[in-house]
């Protein structure tokens, strides 16, 4: 599990404003009456990264369902691709999403996960 606890002032270049933290889950991307699935690996209350093999647009708009743990309902976000990523042995692929539309449900079950990978990761 990856814990990034970087302080209040982000380093030159890096526009995260809160920690994010390792996980694996879903996110459900509906594009008209099509579904996909993509392996959300990071997760902030700022937004995440999913591994994507084809690359989205920088600056589109994406909405999604995460699918938390918890057996509840899926969280439906609103997101903007800020970068499209991919590493130099042509590992892992994906992008990066930053949220600009989360209700106050949304944002209370996220806070509430990431929350728990704390203290999980705190146990281990």
């Amino acid at each position: 599990m990856t814990i990034d606890t970087r302080g209040s002032q982000p380093p030159r270049g890096e526009r995260r404003t809160t920690p994010r933290f390792g996980v694996e889950l879903w996110a459900e991307e509906t594009a008209g009456r099509d579904s996909y699935f993509h392996r959300v690996t990071n997760l902030s209350l700022g937004g995440f990264f999913i591994e994507k093999k084809l690359p989205f647009p920088v600056g589109q708009k994406v909405d999604l369902h995460l699918e938390l743990p918890g057996g509840g309902p899926k969280t439906a976000v609103t997101g903007r691709i800020i970068n499209n990523y991919q590493d130099q042995n042509d590992n892992l692929k994906g992008a990066g999403i930053q949220f600009i539309e989360l209700d106050d449900q949304a944002r209370a079950g996220i806070s509430a996960y990431l929350k728990q990978v704390v203290r999980n990761a705190a146990m281990h």
